[in-house]
């Protein structure tokens, strides 16, 4: 299944109230194949906006073994997803900042980069454990398409993949998507254009998106989610430890981060409930 930008958007004009569904259950896992591309960014900012929306949210550092999102949230954790793998009960290792929670990695830990069978498993049940406590579980996955990396993505229900308009992000994007798809039978994803100068470039990265993935994928279900503007300042609020957000609610970038949650929650799979405020 493909929606068009145009046709999705078309939809939210044509409500009155996207619904925002304060109290549904969410399980997003934010996936881009390659580093540079803003996805860790995107990830604090909308976990931000689902804290602010009165979600009880926390967001899984899952580039566990090159961690960074401590940093973005200016927070110094004392306990990471590293303690989690030895057997520390995860509720211990868990951080706050400014109402949004945080399971933190752990910076250059190898044995985490690389964990075996036995730690991957117990991660795995720390995240699951998340969901039962939490609201709102968001996963910033790591990039590539390591065997850890992506399991942790495809846990998820819902499949946000980030790209932006350079074709080398485009290429590895299709390499990610065909993998989970392939190997892991993800049969949907949301498609995220981060970093466009105009709508015109935004829309022409999802077509080659969309023929990429309708030619060699075809089972493999894209609907894309508005796009993310330019902005020179995000890099700036998150060496800041502060999200967009928050400091810059109004700015260009931090509306259309707003509007990509709540398009999540009106077209999610098995998101919107039938009732619900605004």
């Amino acid at each position: 299944m493909y929606r068009t930008q145009a046709s999705g958007l078309t939809e939210l004009r044509e409500a009155r109230v996207i619904p925002l569904h304060v109290n549904r259950r969410r399980f997003i896992a934010i996936t881009g194949a390659k580093g540079g591309i803003g996805k860790s960014t995107l990830s604090v900012n909308l976990a931000f906006t689902y804290a602010r929306w009165r979600s009880r949210t926390i967001i899984v550092d899952g580039d566990v073994g090159m961690a960074d999102l401590n940093l973005m949230l200016g927070v110094a954790p004392e306990r990471s997803l590293a303690d989690v793998a030895k057997g520390e009960p995860v509720e211990a290792c868990v951080a706050e900042s400014n109402g949004l929670y945080l399971l933190p990695g752990l910076n250059g830990s190898y044995a985490l980069a690389n964990a075996d069978s036995a730690m991957q498993g117990r991660i795995m049940a720390a995240v699951g454990q998340l969901k039962e406590n939490f609201e709102t579980v968001l996963i910033d996955a790591p990039a590539g398409i390591e065997r850890n990396a992506v399991e942790l993505t495809a846990e998820a229900d819902d499949i946000v993949a980030v790209v932006t308009p350079q074709p080398t992000s485009i290429a590895d994007a299709y390499g990610c998507l065909k993998v989970l798809h392939q190997r892991w039978d993800v049969d949907h994803v949301f498609l995220l254009v981060n970093d466009v100068r105009s709508d015109a470039q935004g829309q022409e990265t999802v077509e080659q998106m969309v023929a990429l993935t309708s030619r060699f994928i075809p089972k493999l279900g894209v609907t894309p989610l508005p796009f993310v503007p330019h902005d020179s300042s995000l890099p700036h609020y998150a060496a800041q430890g502060l999200p967009a957000v928050l400091a810059a609610p109004d700015a260009p970038a931090s509306r259309a981060i707003q509007k990509v949650a709540r398009t999540l929650d009106l077209m999610a799979q098995g998101g919107a409930a039938e009732e619900g405020g605004a």
